[in-house]
């Protein structure tokens, strides 16, 4: 009797033990999943700068690029009073269509024709994963 009595005394912190070790298994495990769910995302695209003036007449807009990164023919949308342009409507400022680099130094893009007067146009960079404002310019 005196054996049993020795034994549960013994062994009866072995449960209390093996449940902290499971605890702080399932702790670390729980981390290891939230680690590597946040450092696997994707990194953000790099969203170029941009400076440009806007201006207007009656019945032209002319967007000059006057410093910052270079955009590609796809990578930027003219959007007009909610409307977007079709890329296909940007024109330099000699008329010919516009489908390469803009970037400092480059001709005005010129978009012909609109039918009502402007009152906001604005310059969104159409990255592969955002769209992000880079200029805007309210007209009275």
């Amino acid at each position: 009797m005196k054996k049993i009595k020795e034994r549960r005394l013994q062994d009866s912190g072995v449960s209390e033990i093996i449940g902290s070790i499971l605890l702080v298994s399932l702790v670390v495990g729980l981390m290891m999943v939230v680690t590597t769910v946040v450092i696997s995302q994707p990194r953000p695209d790099k969203v170029p700068e941009l400076s440009a003036s806007i201006s207007n007449n009656t019945t032209n807009i002319y967007i000059t690029h006057t410093g910052g990164d270079a955009l590609q023919y796809g990578e930027y949308l003219v959007v007009i009073d909610g409307n977007k342009v079709n890329p296909w409507d940007y024109c330099n400022s000699d008329g010919t269509r516009k489908v390469d680099e803009w970037s400092f130094g480059k001709p005005t893009i010129v978009i012909k024709n609109l039918a009502n007067p402007t009152k906001t146009v604005q310059i969104y960079y159409t990255g592969p994963s955002s769209k992000v404002l880079l200029a805007q310019s309210k007209f009275e």
